[in-house]
């Protein structure tokens, strides 16, 4: 018996299920097992981390002697969940704890100089950085001519050099031996605090830690795998009925109270509201909505934050049409494979979204910046097939500064070297990708049959979840229906209402930002359609709906 049928058998599932699965790499009875398996039991000894034992004795000698320690951490949502489950895990501790999260238009990313001499002032004797200082060579040297320990904390990608801290964990640096290499820095940090905890007999509080670090591995768009799937799974359960009163708050601001949570909601709601502050304002804010007990007070600062969110969203509209016109007049989209624009006056706070949506409407990677004077600090956003961090680091010389990974980077340049860094990526894109790689495609996982979509395979698809980077939610084809109606639907009638037979039954179905198909669809006409397949919930009443992704006319 194949392996399809083999699991088949095995878990009861349908057969469009099973080859979803199988087109993630879950391709046997025993990876599929441990793909369902996301009980805690199954997570990794924090202690195979290189570097773990030293930074425990490290934090341990320093509560015992009441040594103030300062979490650095950074200003995205990655970075303020990881400060604030390492505050709440040394608070739990009996620590003496402070943090520091550098202004993101002031310092930018990461450590700086002036920062450690603040942090100095302070009176602390030991910095633990979370998800930042991998590449901090400069700025640790500085703090340890202070008198200051670090410990490093981090999951970007390391470079030639590492800084001679204390101790480093991160899972990608040399002669570490974690099975699981994809941890967002709050996963990292994660561990860091379970071992801590564990040493001190609190394992529980450990666990409690969990809906502060799901949000952040889900925000950070690390695969929703091994790991990072055990940690959103558990902490989507607990965010439904957390204790915190920030993301209480938090789900009010965004009408998700007692509604279902799902690493979407979480995406697009919840994290945009948190990543506001630290974009345009004070991230600290951030850090302390999810630390306070106080309702009132967490109420005031999520309503602030979604205040912060609309402005944010307003900052970025204008950018991003200022961008799309200066590619129109500017940019060859015959030659160029890479978008490279900057402007003195766009905010910096807001560059790395807009780089995201241009890169993904034009499918080329984009490297967007402010500049000022002799320098620009920029956000770069990669497409599928191209590793934006190493094809940086093949010419680290034109960068001031640059760190990221596969998808994402952020880098400061000298204004002068702008035309280089065109030509260099260009050429590296055209290498790497040719010219076919440059057009979008849709993966499919199978095709539909009437008999498929129904609300038991809506409600079993579910057993997939969360779904992310890694473990995408199933599309599939769906071929010959006939168009019932349809409608515009939205803003400006954005998205598209329709409702098609498959030979058997109407079904329901409803396609983002595909308004414009109401111009050339026509009632009774056949089409293809590409979808998922999803559980619809209206007044209490459960049914299936097609969420669809493309249609294809169908011309006899």
């Amino acid at each position: 018996m194949d392996s399809l049928n083999l699991m088949i058998e095995e878990f009861q599932l349908p057969e469009i299920i099973i080859r979803a699965m199988i087109n993630r790499g879950i391709d046997t009875v025993p990876k599929a097992r441990e793909f369902f398996n996301t009980s805690l039991g199954s997570l990794h000894d924090p202690y195979l981390l290189k570097g773990m034992e030293q930074a425990a004795d490290r934090i341990f000698k320093a509560v015992r002697s009441n040594e103030k320690i300062c979490i650095y951490g950074d200003y995205d949502v990655d970075g303020i969940t990881s400060t604030a489950v390492m505050i709440k895990t040394l608070r739990k501790l009996g620590a003496d704890g402070v943090y520091y999260i550098p202004n993101r238009l002031e310092e930018g990313y990461g450590m700086n100089l002036n920062s450690i001499d603040r942090i100095k002032e302070m009176g602390v004797s030991l910095i633990v950085t979370v998800d930042c200082g991998i590449k901090s060579c400069e700025e640790v040297d500085y703090a340890k001519e202070l008198g200051i320990d670090i410990i490093i904390t981090d999951h970007h990608e390391c470079g030639e050099e590492l800084p001679d801290a204390l101790s480093i964990i991160n899972p990608h640096q040399p002669g570490c031996g974690y099975p699981f290499k994809d941890l967002a820095g709050v996963g990292v940090t994660f561990k860091l605090a379970g071992a801590l905890l564990n040493r001190a007999g609190s394992p529980g509080f450990a666990e409690g830690l969990l809906d502060i670090a799901a949000i952040g591995t889900i925000a950070d768009v690390v695969p929703l795998l091994g790991e990072n799937r055990i940690i959103v799974k558990n902490g989507l359960a607990i965010i439904k009925n957390t204790d915190s009163q920030g993301i209480k708050a938090l789900l009010a601001v965004c009408g998700l109270r007692d509604k279902e949570l799902n690493s979407y909601s979480v995406a697009f709601m919840l994290a945009p509201r948190i990543n506001a502050a630290g974009r345009i304002d004070d991230a600290g804010e951030c850090v302390e909505l999810l630390l306070t007990d106080n309702a009132e007070k967490a109420m005031e600062t999520a309503a602030k934050l979604d205040s912060d969110n609309k402005m944010r969203q307003s900052i970025e509209n204008g950018i991003l049409n200022c961008a799309e016109a200066m590619i129109g007049e500017s940019v060859d989209l015959d030659r160029d494979k890479v978008l490279v624009l900057c402007r003195e006056d766009w905010h910096i706070g807001v560059i790395g979204i807009v780089a995201s949506r241009l890169a993904d409407k034009f499918y080329l990677p984009a490297f967007i910046m402010v500049c000022d004077g002799e320098f620009c600090k920029g956000s770069a956003r990669s497409i599928p097939g191209f590793n934006i961090f190493e094809a940086m680091s093949r010419h680290g010389y034109l960068f001031e500064r640059y760190g990221g990974h596969e998808m994402a980077a952020g880098f400061t340049i000298r204004t002068e070297k702008i035309d280089e860094l065109r030509e260099r990526m260009n050429f590296e894109v055209e290498n790497t990708l040719g010219k076919d790689k440059l057009i979008p495609e849709i993966f499919v996982d199978y095709k539909l049959e009437p008999k498929d979509v129904t609300l038991d395979t809506a409600k079993l698809l579910k057993l997939m979840e969360p779904f992310g980077t890694g473990n995408t939610v199933p599309l599939y084809v769906f071929r010959e229906l006939s168009v019932k109606s349809f409608k515009g639907v939205g803003n400006d009638s954005r998205h598209l209402s329709l409702k098609v037979f498959d030979g058997e039954k109407e079904i329901s179905c409803i396609g983002y930002n595909l308004g414009n198909m109401q111009k050339i669809l026509q009632i009774g006409e056949k089409i293809d359609i590409i979808c998922s397949i999803e559980n619809n919930i209206w007044n209490g009443t459960e049914s299936v709906k097609l969420n669809i992704k493309d249609i294809k006319l169908i011309n006899y």
